[in-house]
């Protein structure tokens, strides 16, 4: 019996379009019946009519506990984070949660700091303190780090603390103050595009930059004041994860991330896009830091799938990688060599879902958002999940399955690294729900298009950027046809927990057919919907400049992107006195869309009638901006737009564009949305 089917059997005993979305045909494949298509069209149409757009709940409130980070405090326990809870967690070496105390809102990074204690901060900046007080955690004190307004990850260094800004696209240091606590004084160590990981190790920053597709790395002084060398490592493919040690003179980074080649759709299938890990050697050449890359390892042809995280340790001369994917059943670990060969790598089986991993005595403890657990993997194999230390919210298994076809290679289970061919999951090209920063070719003439968030595609239908999939049905199916083109299972097929044990504690106790699988994947989707804006957080009124910016707005953009709840549904329009109210509300439920297609000078146009005029709800994280990717920020799509003749995005008169005063107040009014 395989060590994840023990887990899963003493779990259940104690338990009570983007631009890779080409459309298959509208009309179902010979093996699919009629009357499972319209049962799906009904179901949508069900939901639709049941469905209040103005009391949504973002998927962070839908997607249960969410153990999302982790870091070992010695050798017999961990503190984590339950994103979902807004919690933090003392954890002992098996996962079990032994004391709780309330969190930052949606944290999602916990660091050690050189004092003992755990810094964590939340999504909208905030930072906290916790100390352990005996065999309970002490009450979370705040922590001022100004500067953060949208925060991800933080890092703990023997000076300070390092933090990321995802609102500012920057890594920011903060120095200790002389009473040794964190200090209020931030450094700029770097710009970074969307980003999404952060290390440290002797003196060196890697920050994991989705948006811009690769790494920035800057050495720092030994009092984290100032930069003194700095690089940066761009790929096709995105990264996901660095991890940094000190090596001699120099550093190893490594991480996880998508292959370093265009995707390839020219047979119709999803190629050149499986896993890969990034081994690089950094050092100090003359002013500026210099990365060589000493491998890119195909993890994906081990079944190793969406890579979030990488240990790095030196062993003698060789490096050795321990790799988890997040998106398969692998776990692996292998040496690179000093010559530049590989090691036999050493496979275990394990449930998809870990996100980061702590050492913890002989072994491993990981968070695991998709089974919303902690995982406890000791080194002589065994592999189990903690039990629940209280009541979980209750959540729809057919919603937990369609999460799984979303973040796991459940959606394609025969997919193969032979080739061109990949093991992907929807996460290569949509990380977390959002994008990859990338601009891809789509394999018709010489068309490429920007990636687009699937967070909140429910109410923006017609999908993607051609808007060729009119409902969620069809594109649902689709998607089952095209992630599984060139598989001999193709995209009808069956699951269950006999054969794939981890579903069980999903809540699935019998097979689910291709029917029962669309059904889940569009359940997913109802719910998988976009969080609250950080800028309007705590806002009760627009300011004066913001009032300006939804004037110009509505004079000048809103008869395309117009303010409905529902992007087909023009009924649903609502008039701009409701603006403030909405937009500055929890949910900011208007999509800013229209289901129509528009021809506005953004070319090659990826429809004869041009692309579908795109949501712009919560428009931070859909970069580049354009079905072309020409603009990177949001200051470049307002300098292209043309006024006269008629309104353009880009192209035509400089002299019809916008002034500076429009330009300041239209984006202090998108930036909201």
């Amino acid at each position: 019996m395989r060590p994840w089917a023990i887990a899963a059997a003493l779990v259940l005993a104690c338990d009570g379009s983007g631009p890779g979305h080409v459309s298959a045909p509208s009309s179902a494949p010979p093996e699919v019946v009629p009357d499972a298509a319209a049962r799906l069209a009904a179901y949508e149409d069900e939901r639709r009519a049941s469905f209040d757009p103005l009391t949504r709940r973002p998927w962070s409130a839908a997607a249960g506990d969410d153990p999302f980070a982790i870091a070992a405090l010695d050798e017999a326990s961990a503190i984590g984070v339950l994103r979902g809870r807004d919690a933090i967690v003392l954890l002992d070496r098996d996962g079990v949660e032994r004391s709780r105390v309330d969190g930052p809102h949606a944290p999602s990074s916990v660091a050690i700091g050189p004092d003992g204690a755990a810094y964590v901060v939340g999504a909208r900046g905030e930072v906290v303190r916790v100390a352990r007080d005996g065999e309970a955690l002490g009450a979370p004190t705040p922590v001022v780090l100004p500067g953060i307004t949208r925060g991800r990850e933080l890092v703990a260094a023997p000076w300070g603390l390092l933090a990321t800004d995802c609102g500012a696209d920057r890594v920011l240091a903060f120095p200790r103050s002389r009473r040794g606590a964190a200090g209020t004084a931030a450094f700029g160590v770097t710009d970074c595009g969307g980003p999404i990981g952060l290390a440290h190790g002797g003196g060196l920053v890697a920050a994991v930059c989705l948006f811009d597709r690769g790494l920035a790395l800057t050495e720092l002084d030994a009092s984290g004041t100032r930069a003194t060398r700095s690089t940066r490592v761009v790929h096709d493919g995105p990264w996901w994860s660095a991890t940094v040690v000190a090596r001699g003179d120099g550093w190893i980074v490594a991480g996880g991330g998508v292959e370093d080649h265009p995707l390839d759709r020219s047979d119709g299938s999803f190629g050149y896009v499986d896993p890969h890990v990034f081994v690089l050697s950094v050092t100090r050449c003359g002013d500026a830091l210099c990365a060589e890359r000493l491998a890119a390892i195909n993890v994906g042809s081990w079944g190793v799938v969406t890579p979030k995280w990488v240990g790095v340790e030196l062993v003698g001369d060789a490096i050795a990688l321990t790799i988890t994917g997040y998106g398969g059943e692998r776990m692996t670990r292998v040496e690179l060599l000093a010559d530049g060969t590989l090691g036999p790598p050493t496979h275990r089986t394990v449930a998809p879902g870990l996100r980061q991993l702590a050492r913890v005595g002989d072994g491993w403890l990981g968070a695991n958002p998709l089974l919303d657990r902690w995982v406890r993997i000791e080194d002589d194999g065994d592999v189990r999940l903690a039990a629940p230390s209280g009541p979980a919210a209750p959540r729809d298994p057919e919603v937990r399955v369609g999460e799984a076809l979303f973040f796991t290679a459940l959606l394609a289970p025969g997919a193969d690294s032979a080739g061109q061919r990949s093991r992907f999951t929807c996460e290569t090209c949509h990380f977390e729900g959002t994008v990859d920063g990338r601009v891809h070719f789509t394999g018709r003439e010489d068309i490429h298009a920007a990636t687009k968030p699937l967070l909140g595609l429910f109410v923006n239908r017609p999908h993607f950027s051609r808007a060729l999939d009119r409902t969620l049905a069809v594109m649902v199916d689709n998607e089952f046809d095209v992630a599984n083109r060139g598989s001999p299972q193709g995209p009808q097929f069956s699951v269950s927990p006999a054969s794939t044990p981890w579903l069980a504690v999903l809540g699935v106790d019998a097979p689910m057919g291709p029917e029962a699988l669309r059904r889940a994947f569009m359940s997913f989707f109802v719910a998988f919907d976009h969080e609250p804006s950080p800028a309007v957080f705590g806002r009760t009124e627009l300011t004066v400049l913001e009032r300006e910016g939804a004037r110009l707005f509505a004079e000048h953009c809103e008869s395309c992107h117009q303010a409905r709840t529902i992007t087909d549904d023009a009924t649903t329009r609502v008039d701009p006195s409701r603006w403030p109210s909405l937009v500055l509300s929890p949910v900011g439920p208007l999509v800013w869309a229209s289901e129509t297609r528009v021809r506005t000078g953004v070319t090659p146009y990826v429809h004869p009638e041009g692309a579908r005029v795109t949501s712009l709800r919560r428009l931070a994280i859909k970069r580049p901006y354009f079905t072309n990717g020409s603009a990177r920020t949001l200051e470049e799509v307002l300098a292209g737009v043309r006024l006269r003749p008629d309104f353009a995005h880009a192209g035509g008169d400089a002299a019809a564009g916008l002034d500076a005063e429009a330009r300041r107040a239209l984006l202090a009014f998108l930036v909201l949305l």
